[in-house]
């Protein structure tokens, strides 16, 4: 009585990982390059460009809406209001007073955009922060999800 499964099993699994470690690269390297030259993004698990003119067309959080309210975000770091969640001296080993979006771990800058503070237009440097997906904050705004760059 012959069982030959097993057998062929491995010859089917050798013949595969042969196929694929030979062609594999290959066929990275040519997804790679189509995915380059339409301009598209980068596949999952390569790291995005930061401060490139895509995301300057991205929209920027409006203050006391939606998550923005949440995380208490404020375009202007003088007009945003203390709370018992940021206004603690040791917390975070930085002084409310020396936290802004720029110097927080979540901020990394793309460029300047027109923003509306205070109910005038004033442009101001602007970047992308990973607590709000698809849109811009204020360089010298802050929120409670505040985090010392490393």
């Amino acid at each position: 009585m012959e069982n030959n499964s097993r057998r062929n099993f491995l010859k089917l699994f050798a013949t595969a990982t042969g196929v694929s470690l030979i062609a594999g690269p290959g066929l990275v390297r040519s997804a790679f390059a189509q995915e380059k030259k339409r301009g598209a993004a980068p596949a999952a698990g390569a790291a995005p460009a930061a401060g490139g003119a895509k995301e300057l067309e991205w929209p920027v959080v409006v203050p006391g809406k939606d998550l923005a309210l949440a995380m208490a975000y404020n375009h202007n770091h003088a007009e945003a209001g203390k709370d018992a969640k940021t206004d603690k001296k040791t917390d975070k080993g930085t002084a409310w007073e020396k936290r802004f979006c720029n110097n927080c771990s979540f901020y990394k800058t793309v460029g300047k955009k027109k923003v509306s503070i205070a109910g005038k237009d004033v442009e101001v440097e602007v970047g992308t922060c990973t607590i709000f997906p698809k849109a811009l904050v204020a360089a010298e705004g802050i929120c409670n999800s505040w985090a010392k760059k490393a």
